[in-house]
């Protein structure tokens, strides 16, 4: 995905996988070697997983290395939106007025961020979410394909929203929500 977004804008380009090639760095190489990677004029983070993402981001910043934002030339991001650092919003994404993402946030294909929400460290967004005006979304939370918000809902740390799931009231830290209207289908152990 990061390649797609990147393709024609930067000379040469490394790749960071969990299954090495010729063409590809391992995050055990990448993580061993950071300090080496201190002085990039740019590090962009594509990794799905968020506690892998989290990881690299953290190790990164430790070195003196702030991640890179990567927006697709069709997202449309409002001019009073905030964004951290590391953050990816892919194609057709649309982030809106006034909202907040927080550090190493993906923001998927077709997602929509509304006015004045909120998204915690470290969260992605898949492909088609939507989240209706004021949301609050925590850190490190997952929302699955077509999933959504209610405006004004506040998701918890920690929380994964299952795919086509309809979120219609304020959720709690560490629990798996589905359905619609979203219920606690289990709480998650760290």
């Amino acid at each position: 995905m990061i390649a797609s977004l990147l393709h024609g804008k930067y000379s040469q380009v490394q790749f960071l996988t969990e299954k090495p090639t010729a063409n590809f760095l391992s995050q055990e190489e990448f993580l061993r070697d950071i300090d080496d990677y201190r002085f990039l004029n740019d590090v962009f983070i594509g990794v799905g997983n968020n506690i892998a993402r989290r990881r690299i981001f953290d190790r990164l910043v430790a070195v003196g290395v702030t991640p890179t934002n990567c927006v697709a030339d069709s997202a449309f991001v409002a001019h009073n939106a905030e964004l951290g650092s590391g953050i990816v919003v892919c194609p057709g994404a649309v982030i809106m007025a006034n909202a907040r993402l927080g550090n190493n946030v993906i923001i998927n294909t077709l997602s929509s961020v509304d006015h004045d929400c909120l998204v915690g460290n470290h969260s992605q967004v898949t492909a088609g979410v939507t989240f209706g005006g004021t949301t609050r979304v925590g850190e490190n939370c997952f929302f699955g394909i077509k999933s959504a918000t209610v405006p004004g809902v506040t998701v918890g740390d920690n929380t994964i929203v299952m795919a086509g799931s309809l979120v219609t009231r304020d959720a709690p830290s560490g629990v798996m929500l589905g359905g619609s209207p979203a219920a606690i289908m289990r709480r998650i152990t760290a």
